[in-house]
């Protein structure tokens, strides 16, 4: 009998999950998505960039790469960071036993399942919580696995390990306050902190939010004793701090390293201002086709027509007890206005205005509806008839006012929104009457069939876009993974390799991760700040969390950029291999130095211009003492424009040879052309130098940029020049003559020889960073910074053997704060079972 009853027990969850499944299957039948069609759902920043990053990890969980430190990371650089803020959920793992040419399936798996978490810890979450009957519980875990934030973010994964924490956390909340019970809370914020410290965050700010929730609702019948709110505040706050603590292994080594290498903070967002108004803003209530977290101005609220109802027919009705509405009342429409009034909205963001993916907080609100949805469905039995036709209404006329202000986009789903609504109404007051078992049944249906056209409909609106082909990214990480194994093999010395596409649109983005080379390009929300912002000045980039890779002679030749792979001839290098790939050949850099050499004394690094063929120059200069002549800049002979769709320029070419044009004040969305062909189109991340062709000395070049509305610029900044390839010759020669032996240069650790005819200075064209720790002939030296971005060594005449080792600045701070917490609040609980004893 006992058994019967715990499968009953679970029936319920498994209910949930299964129509959970359902939908998501339904979803990726109607967009044609594995393993129902060819597409992916690897769309935007899982194309850009953790595609890769997940192939690195298995390459770590390998042992071919270090989780501390990685040489493949662009230039080199920590990874701990990397790993804190994109891997550490321990659903990762599954990675080790993937195949790598089927990672774009992986990925679409792992989405689906931790969709599926999402709906199991919310259903823990209601029915421990409220105790409502089963089929809201099943339809309130349901709306919260597949609301429109998660949807959405499917495209940043790991921060839907926040969101299958949260109701937990909620729960353990609740627990922490009704009988100071603390396990619960501690471990699930723990974890959420552990798994990704951004949305953790976001986490700890709900925790807040959530606890004043439940305190108010804990002494709504009861006359607040002060000393028991102190208790209760000193519990809470101390358990907090315990679960941060306890995160430190990762918390306090990404920490250092963004505070270091990272972006600063923004402080512009105190600045008040609200973002829209409440009539445009919340659009997102029903079901609306646009992807909106591009969009500042239309938060992702979407949860469903059910969960919807559910809360504003708690709000009006008569029944539920007034304290309770109002509390519900300010936590609904507050977080509107946290949306709306910037400040609010960009404390939950780290204080920093995000460039895309706005409101990556929104989930909270989504938890706090189906909180207020859980408290309706549990006093449901007390509201009357006439408050569900009232609450159906009160939807559908509001979705009715949105479209008049502005028409939906797909208004027929609109009118669903609207109607399913009243459907939700009518079928719950069938319920409520207690009919006949076919009347019952038709209800449930009905609202069944709601909520899985609903939510499929959303997905698949989501899901158009994501057309990443299956069979294309299995062959082309196998064919991309086979050449670069073939190409090392052949030339086993030190170099970098970079590419001017990827497997999405993306130029080079992070493969060198993924397939384990060296490159200049790489694309991460924790990459060395400073290293983007040389590489901007060189020509390279205008962005410092993404550089994409443009060839770029004269610095690919500095930084050791021996291969390229590009569909276009490149520029001084030589052919080698041809039709590897849809057109891809090999190029060889023959300018491309080693990556380490002697320089001049860079103690004291210039500070750069605009002009990024003056720096390049200069650069030059620094490093050989040789340099001038390196460009020839040419003469602007006009300049017309229209005021705002377009400019063009007349250039007159200095001197024979490769001609080249950047644009100092960017030229993000605009499409080029040169002497009245199409060229190239900049998107939003891409500014780099370019080469324009091989050229005579008096020739005119016209250059025209193509505005996208809104990014037209008064000055563009446009400096054009002609590259002298015998003073890069005379550089590049001086330096190789200066060339150190490195003989090993993997998993945070280099190792090189170098004798010097004096005392001299050794730069590694790799970035410097906290953490490095340098000995010269077994003993430990000082290292110190040249040009703001590379290490540099100062070497003894003689011979000089060189190691470098890095370690995670802070992670045995980390682990200590670890252990401490964990040992700590072990021993507290243990100390309060001996006492319950």
């Amino acid at each position: 009998m006992k058994h019967k009853h715990h499968i009953k027990r679970l029936l319920h969850p498994a209910a949930a999950v299964l129509f959970t499944a359902f939908i998501i299957t339904v979803a990726l039948i109607r967009s044609h998505i594995y393993p129902f069609g060819e597409n992916l759902l690897v769309y935007n920043d899982m194309q850009y960039q953790y595609t890769d990053f997940f192939l690195w990890f298995s390459n770590v969980l390998h042992g071919k790469d270090s989780l501390i430190y990685s040489f493949h990371s662009g230039l080199g650089g920590s990874t701990l960071a990397l790993f804190a803020y994109y891997l550490a959920s321990p659903l990762n793992l599954l990675v080790y036993f993937v195949d790598s040419a089927h990672i774009g399936e992986f990925l679409t798996l792992l989405i689906c399942l931790k969709l599926l978490l999402c709906s199991v810890t919310s259903y823990i979450y209601i029915s421990r919580r409220f105790q409502p009957a089963p089929l809201f519980r099943i339809l309130i875990s349901v709306s919260y696995a597949l609301m429109g934030y998660n949807i959405l973010q499917c495209s940043n994964i790991m921060w839907l390990d926040g969101v299958i924490a949260a109701p937990v956390i909620a729960l353990g909340i609740y627990r922490l306050i009704s009988g100071n019970r603390r396990n619960l809370y501690f471990f699930t914020l723990f974890y959420g902190i552990l798994t990704c410290w951004y949305t953790g965050y976001m986490l700890c700010l709900f925790a807040v939010l959530y606890f004043l929730f439940e305190m108010f609702l804990h002494y709504e019948k009861k006359s607040p004793v002060f000393r028991q709110i102190f208790k209760t505040t000193g519990i809470f706050i101390s358990t907090s701090i315990l679960s941060l603590m306890a995160s430190g292994i990762l918390f306090i080594p990404q920490a250092i390293h963004m505070l270091e290498d990272g972006e600063g903070f923004d402080l512009s967002i105190f600045k008040p201002a609200f973002g829209f108004s409440y009539l445009e803003g919340f659009r997102d209530f029903f079901l609306e086709p646009d992807v909106l977290t591009w969009n500042e101005y239309i938060p992702p609220v979407y949860i469903g027509s059910f969960v919807l109802f559910l809360t504003v027919l708690f709000l009006v009705a008569k029944g539920p007890s007034t304290f309770r509405k109002k509390l519900a009342a300010a936590y609904f429409f507050g977080f509107i206005l946290i949306f709306a009034f910037r400040p609010l909205n960009y404390i939950f963001t780290v204080f920093r205005i995000p460039t895309s993916h706005t409101y990556r907080y929104a989930f909270i609100y989504g938890l706090f509806m189906i909180a207020i949805a859980g408290m309706c469905a549990d006093e449901i039995r007390y509201i009357r008839q006439k408050y569900l036709i009232f609450a159906a209404l009160i939807i559908a006329g509001t979705g009715m006012i949105f479209d008049m202000i502005r028409p939906y986009g797909n208004q027929n789903r609109l009118y669903f929104s609207c109607f399913a609504a009243l459907i939700t109404g009518i079928g719950l007051i069938i319920i409520k009457k207690k009919p006949r078992r076919t009347a019952a049944l038709l209800s449930v249906c009905l609202l069944l069939l709601c909520t899985t056209y609903e939510f499929s409909s959303k997905m698949q609106m989501i899901f158009s876009d994501h057309t990443e082909n299956v069979q294309w990214y299995r062959s082309y990480t196998a064919t991309m993974k086979g050449e670069l194994a073939d190409l090392m093999d052949s030339d086993q010395s030190l170099y970098r390799v970079d590419k001017n596409f990827s497997r999405t649109p993306m130029r080079g983005a992070n493969e060198s991760l993924s397939l384990g080379y060296s490159s200049v390009s790489n694309y991460t929300s924790t990459n060395n700040v400073k290293e983007a912002v040389f590489l901007r000045k060189m020509g390279y980039t205008n962005d410092t969390t993404l550089v994409p890779y443009t060839a770029n002679l004269v610095m690919d030749s500095l930084l050791g950029v021996k291969y390229i792979y590009s569909r276009e001839p490149i520029t001084g290098c030589e052919q080698i291999r041809q039709d590897i790939l849809d057109g891809i050949s090999l190029y060889r850099n023959p300018y491309a130095l080693p990556l380490g050499y002697a320089v001049n004394n860079l103690e004291t690094a210039e500070d750069y211009g605009t002009n990024v063929f003056e720096n390049q120059t200069l650069l030059c200069k620094h490093l050989s003492g040789q340099g001038d002549g390196l460009y020839t800049s040419a003469e602007i002979q006009s300049q017309d424009t229209d005021g705002n769709s377009w400019t063009s320029w007349e250039l007159k070419v200095p001197a024979d040879g490769a001609f080249y044009c950047y644009f100092s004040n960017e030229a993000n969305n605009t499409n080029i052309e040169v002497n009245g062909q199409y060229f190239k189109t900049n998107p939003w991340y891409e500014n780099p130098i370019l080469y324009l062709g091989e050229y005579k000395s008096g020739d005119t070049v016209t250059i025209r940029l193509l505005n996208d509305e809104g990014n037209y610029k008064d000055d563009y900044g446009l400096c054009a020049a002609t590259l002298n390839t015998q003073v890069l010759k005379n550089v590049t020669d001086l330096l190789r003559s200066r060339s150190c032996t490195i003989q090993k240069m993997e998993k945070g650790e280099v190792l090189a020889e170098y004798d010097a005819a004096d005392e001299e200075t050794l730069l590694l064209t790799v970035p410097d960073e906290n953490g490095w720790d340098l000995y010269i002939n077994g003993k430990k030296s000082t290292k110190y910074q040249a040009e703001n971005t590379f290490i540099a060594v100062p070497v003894s005449k003689g011979h000089n053997t060189i190691q470098l080792r890095y370690h995670a600045p802070g992670l045995r701070a980390g682990i200590f704060s670890s252990v401490l917490a964990l040992g700590l609040f072990s021993f507290l609980s243990l100390s309060r079972n001996r006492k319950k004893h």
